[in-house]
């Protein structure tokens, strides 16, 4: 409780925070849009307006935020509407601050996904990244819904954890959908290799091990 006391005061703080701070990853501060609210995402503190969310993403999912940067009473996050852009949003009343001890933590080049709670690796699994002709992008996202991998195709596996970024770079001709996530696969000895349109692709087993664990507005770093 005294680091998400810690994290709330940072939070409210005044023109001292001009700066951008990170928060720790060991309480990573989650912002999730209040029942029936709308919150105005901006183009930096004060500036226009680029998007406005509602309290469900576009799956139905509860909309949960995670804070990547501050400064007083703004916070920037990274939103799937807009591509996974980062955008800024004030800390009022619309949204419920609570802090999480998750983060998925992603290798291209090792081809490995750890799941890291309260600073523990509680797992290592192998994945498939994607082809070099339309290659994982890195950066700092956050899982967005939890899926069923059938809905929506049968080379998605058993489960999906949609991200919130779009593929910058899908294959030539790609006509689904340009959605980042981590989901399982249809064809799993591939897992391990650099084959996918650009979603990490995991074991069915690992994958059920994280829809039931890791929730909704997890933070997901993928580095390569």
């Amino acid at each position: 409780m005294a680091l998400l006391a810690a994290l709330l005061v940072l939070a409210q703080a005044g023109p001292a925070a001009a700066r951008p701070a990170r928060d720790p990853d060991a309480a990573t501060l989650l912002l999730r849009v209040r029942a029936h609210e709308r919150v105005r995402l901006h183009h930096r503190p004060g500036g226009r307006v680029v998007a406005v969310l509602g309290d469900r993403t576009e799956f139905g999912s509860r909309t949960v935020l995670t804070v990547l940067a501050r400064r007083g009473r703004w916070v920037q996050v990274s939103v799937a509407v807009l591509g996974g852009r980062r955008a800024w949003l004030r800390v009022d009343g619309h949204v419920a601050r609570r802090a999480t001890r998750w983060q998925l933590r992603a290798d291209i080049s090792a081809r490995t996904l750890e799941v890291i709670h309260d600073g523990r690796r509680l797992h290592d699994y192998r994945v498939a990244v994607g082809a070099p002709n339309s290659p994982t992008p890195t950066g700092r996202f956050q899982v967005t819904d939890k899926l069923r991998g059938p809905k929506f195709g049968a080379s998605y596996g058993c489960c999906i954890l949609a991200l919130s970024t779009d593929q910058p770079h899908p294959p030539p001709g790609w006509t689904g959908m340009a959605r980042m996530a981590v989901h399982g696969t249809n064809a799993e000895r591939t897992v391990g290799d650099s084959v996918s349109a650009g979603c990490l692709h995991a074991h069915a087993a690992a994958m059920r091990w994280m829809m039931r664990h890791v929730p909704v507005g997890t933070p997901v770093v993928i580095v390569r």
